[in-house]
């Protein structure tokens, strides 16, 4: 059986932590082994039921483990899953028990669906996405590397959104529309126009903020 190591020890892998746990495959195809962070002091005090396993730019991989990324920001999400997947790493989907996945759906790998996440249909979601609890894909939408969709978003029909894109809580997106990689979309925000690569909005609707 692998061992699940969950890269990131903050409050986000905490509580991926309690994600992996309920999710499916653990027990079966693998079990929980720890977490790596280089903040040495993460999980220090706490009373949290996984070790620390040690700095994530000091760890070579091992054949029995298997990984996932619990990194927030999807700059550093990026940068820390690609040092453990350039010395061999493989990481894995984490599919909480109620989230929802429909047919033709694409999940790349490091992809974390959270509870009630929903992924509807005729999807492609990049390599270390999130969907965090509570939000949407909707159908024939696409979501690129490394973006984080955190709780309550709506990505509604046709979006197109790409790489490494910070949602921020309860978005919501109209259908069709295209997001550029590395947008920054403000809470609560109605995305009513297409967003431009490395810009960030806020409003309702959104408008362009500095």
């Amino acid at each position: 059986m692998k061992q699940l190591i969950i890269i990131g020890a903050g409050g986000f892998g905490r509580e991926v932590l309690a994600w992996a746990r309920q999710s499916l495959g653990c027990g079966e195809a693998w079990t929980v082994k720890g977490f790596l962070d280089d903040n040495v002091e993460a999980i220090s005090g706490l009373h949290v039921p996984a070790p620390w396993l040690g700095r994530i730019e000091d760890h070579r991989p091992a054949d029995d483990e298997v990984f996932v990324c619990a990194m927030g920001v999807p700059a550093i999400k990026r940068r820390c899953f690609e040092r453990i997947e350039a010395s061999g790493g493989q990481f894995i989907t984490l599919i909480h028990r109620t989230a929802v996945v429909g047919d033709q759906v694409k999940l790349g790998a490091g992809v974390i669906l959270c509870p009630y996440a929903v992924v509807s249909g005729y999807n492609v979601i990049g390599k270390g996405v999130v969907v965090n609890m509570h939000a949407t894909v909707d159908h024939d939408a696409n979501v690129g590397d490394w973006t984080q969709i955190n709780c309550h978003c709506d990505v509604t029909a046709g979006v197109q959104v790409g790489s490494e894109v910070w949602f921020s809580s309860h978005v919501a997106v109209a259908p069709r529309l295209k997001i550029g990689d590395r947008a920054y979309l403000g809470i609560g925000s109605a995305i009513l126009r297409d967003v431009e690569a490395d810009t960030k909005v806020f409003g309702l609707p959104a408008r362009r903020v500095e």
